[in-house]
């Protein structure tokens, strides 16, 4: 089936996670039915604003589920051997399901060893060798590009006769399956902006294991190469922080674009990867800066969560 698109296509971020949280909150029920409150641990070291900002949204959407967290707050100058105690309790502790430490950290906590030292079974971040988890980021930007997928076909009458930008919602009922969904993912051109620890790198990586076509450009990339193939991008996904990375002369008519990095500008406002009002009518569809990939991003992490309270021990 052909896919066809109209431009102006906002993706509701907020609505997609709602969805997805509603059906945790049931699971999360029936969990605690059986005398177990699925529980995340969070390692925050500092006083690093936006990593508060990034602990709080967790809390939040924690308790719209009513499940636990545990914040277990550290000083700057707090040493690894103290934080590899602290991992050592929550990998024994049987009532805590998922253990994080919110990054960035010091430059004196920042080993490979001290993030590896988490039990893979409890690693909901995904970021340990043989986790049980896929990491959220990379699972969000699936989710948003499945709903994209459903909202075209399911919508594509009615698309046609649309004037005026729509916010995209969660279609619950769409007749398309993931084996569907992947084979239209594997014919997209996916380009990843950004090969960051927590960003972009992982989400190519993931990518590519569902065997999609993914090329990464980066800060090493020429410019020329840079433009030559985002030129030919279905869907970006723009993983920098920094505003503008994404500009209209080097992205072609219904792109897809996700803006999975953030930043704050001058003016105090949150921004994505590229200025909504200069992209919104050549994108087929892109996400919001907030209110996009943020919400997701964390749905899917109490995902990895209540499915980890979910296993035998």
């Amino acid at each position: 089936m052909e896919v066809r698109y109209t431009t102006l296509m906002i993706i509701d971020g907020k609505q997609i996670a709602d969805e997805m949280l509603q059906k945790l909150q049931a699971e999360v029920s029936q969990l605690k039915h059986k005398g177990v409150t699925p529980t995340l641990a969070v390692i925050l070291v500092g006083d690093n604003p936006e990593s508060m900002s990034y602990v709080r949204q967790k809390q939040k959407t924690a308790d719209s589920i009513h499940v636990e967290v545990r914040v277990i707050r550290y000083p700057q100058t707090v040493s690894q051997a103290i934080i590899n105690k602290t991992i050592e309790q929550c990998n024994n502790d049987s009532h805590i399901h998922g253990i994080i430490i919110q990054r960035p950290l010091p430059e004196h906590l920042q080993d490979p060893q001290l993030l590896n030292s988490i039990d893979p079974s409890k690693d909901v971040d995904g970021f340990v060798p043989g986790s049980k988890f896929n990491v959220p980021v990379a699972l969000a930007t699936e989710k948003i590009l499945e709903q994209i997928y459903k909202f075209q076909i399911l919508n594509d009458e009615s698309m046609q006769q649309l004037n005026n930008p729509l916010r995209l919602k969660p279609i619950s009922e769409a007749s398309e399956t993931m084996k569907q969904f992947f084979l239209w993912l594997k014919k997209q051109h996916v380009v990843v902006i950004g090969r960051g620890e927590t960003g972009g790198k992982p989400i190519a990586e993931y990518l590519i294991q569902q065997g999609c076509n993914v090329s990464v450009v980066h800060s090493q990339t020429s410019e020329e190469e840079k433009q030559r193939v985002l030129k030919n991008a279905d869907i970006i996904i723009s993983c920098v922080g920094k505003k503008s990375i994404v500009t209209p002369d080097i992205i072609k008519k219904g792109v897809i674009l996700i803006s999975i990095g953030i930043s704050k500008g001058d003016d105090g406002i949150l921004h994505g990867d590229y200025e909504e009002d200069e992209i919104k009518h050549i994108a087929s569809f892109y996400t919001p800066t907030p209110g996009g990939v943020g919400p997701v991003n964390v749905a899917c992490l109490m995902e990895n969560l209540v499915t980890s309270a979910s296993l035998p021990l």
